[in-house]
């Protein structure tokens, strides 16, 4: 649900109470069902009883997690990397790592697959040489305020928290900050969404609003979020089976032509006798037997991978225990079983990229105010490497073959074990060139050894 408004000249305190209000009521709740299932708290574990005595299994099997953290994993499981040959991305790869922006990548992609959506909050940090620093924020502390023209250009980012009595603890109101493309507004909220106090302003250094929505894919949908329907019927499905073998084991004993007991302190006896010692005296005449519902054990289980099958498939993410999936494949053939998962990737990466150029916008504007050179985001090269297994032969040999052809940095990013692969390139060039000027003097010296001999 994008929030618009025409321009920044609309973005008042009374307009942003009102828009974190539609916030909170129409996202908080689907926000947390979300997360709910993420950290295991399934609809299964509300089932109850039909009777007292019947069991009740309420299993959990959480593949929530499972599709958001294998392919998050997937996605970013690999540091970015970036790459200019117009700018000089010393500074900004420096503050990078002091910002340690590779958590943030992985905990925006993590949010980006539960909540369908992940925002990220670029500030300056407090210490005595400040430097831009980044923050994964919750989707439901925040939200971004866009023009209403195609363009969707971003005028105003809101990011606001909880406010508790030091007392009670009970949550008091809302302490809210927006920035703009010229300044914070900074005000606090009671809990009926109303505008309390001062609001006070401050200017905004980045020149552009602080707060980054990246976007999971154009309907902002979780990975998992469509699926929920499927899991539910695997937990019921195995929470069932779990009930009908406890069924199995507690079923009622049938005794045909012999009574344990004319009275109810007899037969108490008796029964007590036969649980301690594991033994029941029949007459000739007499049977026992067990009352038992006779369960389709083989329906069951295809039942099971029947639901576990369509988890997978309409997820997109493999069954990585799968006994076949991985069982000597070839590079190609590893890809061509992922296909549907890449393809996934792609439009993630695709929304992931905008953000992480916006992101370079934001540092660049302080590398300027600070003197440095700023970086120019049109000539840098974003890198997103998926976190695959490497068969280093088969890269290196493509790595060879498009030598030439693709710059030596690019070639070079390829390589799962290099991080850095500017500063790698630069220390394979100056190794080559020690090697060269070793080789000179040792020929030059070998041509003086000869000249002497003669």
């Amino acid at each position: 649900m994008p929030f618009l408004l025409k321009d920044i000249s609309e973005v008042t305190p009374q307009k942003i109470c009102e828009y974190i209000k539609m916030h909170r009521t129409n996202l908080s709740s689907r926000y947390q069902r979300l997360k709910d299932y993420y950290t295991g708290k399934h609809d299964i574990l509300l089932r109850r009883p039909k009777r007292k005595d019947d069991p009740c299994n309420n299993i959990v099997c959480n593949y929530a997690k499972y599709i958001t953290d294998v392919g998050s994993g997937f996605l970013i499981g690999e540091p970015i990397s970036y790459q200019s040959e117009d700018s000089d991305l010393t500074d900004l790869l420096e503050w990078y790592r002091k910002a340690e922006v590779d958590v943030q990548d992985s905990d925006n992609a993590e949010d980006q697959s539960i909540y369908g959506v992940a925002y990220e909050l670029v500030y300056m940090s407090s210490d005595d040489s400040p430097t831009p620093k980044t923050a994964s924020i919750h989707p439901s502390q925040g939200f971004v305020i866009y023009n209403n023209t195609v363009e969707l250009l971003p005028i105003a980012g809101v990011y606001y928290h909880e406010t508790r009595d030091t007392v009670t603890q009970q949550v008091n109101g809302y302490d809210a900050e927006i920035s703009t493309d010229k300044q914070y507004i900074r005000f606090h909220l009671t809990t009926d969404y109303a505008l309390d106090g001062e609001v006070t302003t401050e200017g905004n250094p980045f020149g552009m609003v602080t707060l980054i929505e990246i976007y999971n894919n154009r309907f902002h949908q979780g990975d998992f979020e469509q699926l929920i329907s499927l899991i539910n019927g695997y937990n019921k499905q195995q929470s069932n089976r779990v009930d009908d073998k406890e069924e199995f084991v507690n079923s009622l004993m049938v005794l045909k032509g012999q009574t344990l007991g004319y009275s109810d302190d007899e037969r108490s006896e008796t029964y007590k006798d036969i649980k301690e010692n594991g033994v029941m005296e029949l007459t000739p005449e007499s049977d026992v037997s067990f009352l038992t519902r006779q369960a389709d054990q083989q329906g069951d289980q295809l039942l099971a991978e029947s639901l576990a099958k369509d988890i997978h498939k309409f997820s997109y993410i493999p069954d990585l225990t799968d006994e076949h999936f991985a069982a000597n494949v070839s590079g190609v053939a590893m890809q061509f079983k992922l296909w549907g998962l890449m393809q996934l990737m792609k439009k993630k990466e695709r929304y992931i990229k905008e953000g992480l150029r916006y992101r370079i916008k934001l540092f660049s504007a302080i590398l300027a105010i600070t003197g440095k050179k700023p970086v120019d985001v049109e000539n840098v090269t974003i890198t997103i490497t998926r976190n695959l297994p490497k068969n280093l032969v088969e890269l290196a040999q493509v790595i060879g073959n498009l030598s030439g052809i693709c710059s030596n940095e690019t070639l070079v990013a390829q390589l799962p074990f290099v991080e850095d692969p500017e500063q790698e390139v630069k220390k394979a060039a100056e190794e080559k060139r020690q090697a060269m000027d070793e080789q000179f003097v040792m020929s030059t010296a070998a041509v003086t050894q000869n000249n002497d001999t003669e």
